[in-house]
């Protein structure tokens, strides 16, 4: 996809606010396991030009992916199923320095977050998270019970919309535009 396609992502300082008490997909956590067991040599994979980042992660940050529509009891209240799914959050200097991202490509990244398989989030300064992409490409499984406690913070409106756009181009292989998502909160 052409640099000229994406639309740019929301500014820096409009990612982040508390929205809800409940858990909500963008939700950034914190001390969270980022991985499936690998084996020690396993750090990097890829074939052709591309490389990617497979591990082993130990815990850190994660952004939680899976739908909020998904995860409410419907007709009820609390949540229907205590399953999560969560992206491990990597800092940026990380994986420029293991030649996941190329260098070159970071002033684009900052303002179009054009890497498909990735999702730009800006610093949590509070929390000591650097400037970082959610590994889209590595979901992991985790029990609802362990993120208690461990939210650092929930996505705006803008970006949580930017979110979606994001990831339907990276599952779904086709990029919407903004406006074709919302993020309301009922």
């Amino acid at each position: 996809m052409a640099l000229s396609d994406w639309e740019k992502r929301p500014s820096e300082g409009s990612y982040y606010a508390e929205r809800t008490d409940y858990v909500r997909m963008g939700d950034i956590f914190q001390d969270v396991p980022l991985a499936y067991p690998w084996p020690p040599d396993a750090a990097a994979h890829g074939e052709g030009r591309r490389k990617f980042l497979a591990g082993p992660f130990e815990s850190g940050f994660g952004m939680l992916l899976s739908p909020t529509c998904s995860m409410i009891a419907q007709g009820a209240e609390g949540y229907a199923h205590p399953i999560r799914v969560l992206a491990p959050v990597i800092p940026i200097d990380e994986l420029v320095g293991r030649g996941v991202v190329k260098e070159a490509s970071l002033s684009d990244l900052r303002v179009y977050d054009h890497l498909v398989n990735y999702f730009y989030l800006p610093s949590i300064e509070e929390h000591q998270m650097p400037e970082s992409l959610a590994l889209l490409y590595a979901g992991i499984t985790i029990h609802h019970d362990y993120l208690a406690e461990r939210r650092v913070a929930q996505l705006t409106e803008p970006a949580a919309v930017h979110l979606k756009y994001k990831l339907t181009a990276f599952y779904g292989g086709v990029r919407f535009s903004h406006e074709d998502f919302s993020d309301e909160i009922s």
